[in-house]
């Protein structure tokens, strides 16, 4: 429709004659003055269906309609009008109108969206982290699901803990979809973060905030999903340290403090079990004391125990029994003579025995606390063989499913360091060391190694419910978050891949949950453990598993080897190693 201006209401005379109409009627007098017949008047309004081509504003001959620029700027002067005309002589403006006639202003239609939106890579890679990472339930506040997240996160801001997030966020989205820009943003917001981290920690201002804290945890896992050093915090550890240890017990008065505390602990833990070193495994012994009231503590109390002990029963075997795995400790942590180290190294069995207890302890009241603690969490049995048993099948939520996985992990680490000692003992019984009683060594060691082949069972078994595999009645589903779970229990899984009890069917298992973390979710330290690891940490781990399986074939008494898990599993669960007497061993 054109419609250039006021509509006539004149005589169709005068309107085609272009006069002012006096609008008398029936017939006008200026039509009678001139002697003209007056056709009188309409009240049709015209509408052109199609523009013609005078309708558009004229271009100088020569000019390219392909241009962009001259195309947006026409049309720009089209619906804005004419420019206002310079200041200037008389003169000039004649000129200017003899030189170049007035032509009427013409509506010139939209040419449309010339070029496409470049797309924002920070809302692109929040959305999918958030989205594939965060949980959207922070009620539990479990570690690792990075529910506090969202209540941190400010996008009016560009402050600590928001670069930090970038930074992780960019490389997850560069893992998964590609693009070398995620990758160069998420460098170069990494670079930020650190320089900002250091500034915060120097000024103690606000190193006790929770974005502080939030923002550090972030940097770990980002570790993880770059693969560097094999998700090795390395790096992070004094400063994570030097804040859990800032923060005091003041930090576990809210459920975010909590959750922030423990998933911290655990990236502590995962640096202690690479390093062998005991320094940040438990900051200003919180989790020792809180243990006491708070069972999740308390787990997280005994996986540290877990591996002090670890490290200890490595050191004994290199310095007392001479055995030759490498150890990043140059002196002996105890004397030299044969029958003070016995004895010390009996004491060490003892500890770890009652670890065993611990577990079993934990295991029989979680349940009770997690009914008064957690609304609507799940009670299924957590009982050492009881989550993988074909005969009762329960399910189980994402959270308890990865608290399950970890504790299990920690006590799948205790026992393999036990059986691996008592091998080096066999190797060093003919220069005349002995552990105690060598008939109830046998028993023991077949207990021990049937739990840890319960405890691989139950892991696996875990793994559809922390990734969000399956609902409640067992069928298969999908969990838009299950890169949450998988940052908990992926180092749990390298665990399991690389054990030497594992039957081929586990380790097949295991290598499709880790190939699914790395290519499907984007976690590059989802591999396994190979021989010779890039950065050395590996090694120790295969070497480990490496010996536990030649003495296994050495050994004189048949615990049923690998082989035997299948029947093992099918018998009743008895509680163990509590079901025995380990008094009669020493």
């Amino acid at each position: 429709m054109v419609f250039p201006g006021r509509f006539s209401t004149g005589c169709l005379r005068c309107r085609q004659r272009k006069v002012k109409c006096d609008e008398t009627k029936p017939s006008c007098k200026r039509c009678q003055i001139y002697g003209k017949p007056c056709t009188g008047y309409t009240d049709q309004f015209h509408f052109r269906s199609t523009l013609t081509k005078s309708n558009f504003e004229r271009r100088p001959s020569g000019s390219s309609d392909s241009t962009s620029e001259s195309a947006s700027s026409n049309n720009f002067n089209a619906f804005a009008g004419p420019k206002p005309a310079k200041k200037g002589t008389k003169g000039t403006k004649g000129a200017k109108a003899k030189a170049s006639p007035r032509r009427p202003m013409m509506m010139i239609p939209p040419q449309g969206i010339q070029a496409a939106l470049e797309p924002s890579y920070e809302q692109t890679s929040l959305c999918y982290f958030v989205r594939r990472f965060v949980s959207p339930y922070g009620t539990d506040g479990f570690p690792g699901h990075l529910s506090f997240l969202p209540t941190l996160y400010n996008h009016a801001e560009q402050g600590l803990l928001e670069t930090a997030t970038l930074s992780v966020a960019q490389m997850a989205a560069y893992n998964r979809f590609g693009g070398e820009k995620f990758l160069e943003q998420s460098l170069a917001n990494y670079g930020r973060t650190i320089k900002m981290m250091q500034e915060t920690i120097r000024s103690e201002d606000d190193a006790a905030d929770d974005r502080v804290l939030a923002s550090i945890l972030l940097l770990c896992t980002l570790k993880d999903i770059n693969g560097e050093g094999s998700g090795d915090p390395n790096e992070h550890a004094p400063g994570l340290f030097y804040l859990l240890e800032k923060r005091g017990l003041a930090q576990i008065a809210t459920s975010r403090g909590i959750e922030l505390f423990l998933f911290g602990l655990i990236r502590l833990q995962v640096y202690s079990f690479l390093h062998e070193d005991d320094t940040y495994s438990d900051p200003g012994s919180i989790a020792s004391v809180l243990g006491l009231f708070n069972p999740l503590i308390r787990a997280m109390s005994m996986m540290c125990c877990v591996l002090r002990l670890r490290h200890r029963l490595r050191r004994y075997m290199q310095f007392h029994l001479n055995f030759g795995f490498s150890s990043e400790h140059g002196q002996s942590p105890g004397p030299r003579d044969p029958s003070e180290g016995a004895k010390e190294c009996m004491d060490v069995l003892k500890e770890c025995f009652s670890v065993l207890d611990d577990f079993d302890v934990w295991d029989n009241e979680v349940t009770a606390y997690w009914a008064k603690t957690f609304e609507g969490r799940t009670l299924p049995p957590t009982a050492l063989g009881a989550v993988s048993s074909e005969a009762s099948p329960s399910f189980y939520d994402a959270e308890t499913a990865c608290t399950i996985i970890l504790i299990r992990s920690a006590r799948l680490i205790l026992l393999l360091s036990m059986l691996q000692y008592h091998g080096a003992v066999q190797l060093a019984s003919n220069d005349g060391f002995s552990m105690g009683n060598d008939d109830a060594w046998a028993n023991c060691v077949s207990v021990l190694e049937s739990d840890v082949r319960k405890i691989i069972a139950d892991m696996l078994a875990c793994v559809p419910y922390a990734l969000g595999d399956l609902d409640s009645s067992g069928s298969p589903t999908s969990l838009p978050y299950d890169g949450a779970g998988a940052i908990v229990i992926v180092h749990s899984i390298r665990l399991v891949c690389f054990c030497a009890y594992a039957t081929p069917e586990q380790v097949t298992q295991a290598r499709e949950i880790l190939l699914r973390m790395n290519v499907g979710i984007g976690i590059r330290s989802a591999e396994p453990w190979k021989g010779k690891d890039k950065e050395g940490l590996g090694k120790k781990w295969a070497d480990e598993q490496a010996f536990l399986r030649e003495m296994s074939v050495m050994s004189p008494f048949d615990g049923g080897g690998a082989d035997d898990s299948d029947g093992a599993s099918s018998q009743q669960y008895n509680a163990s190693p509590t079901g025995l007497n380990f008094e009669c061993v020493f």
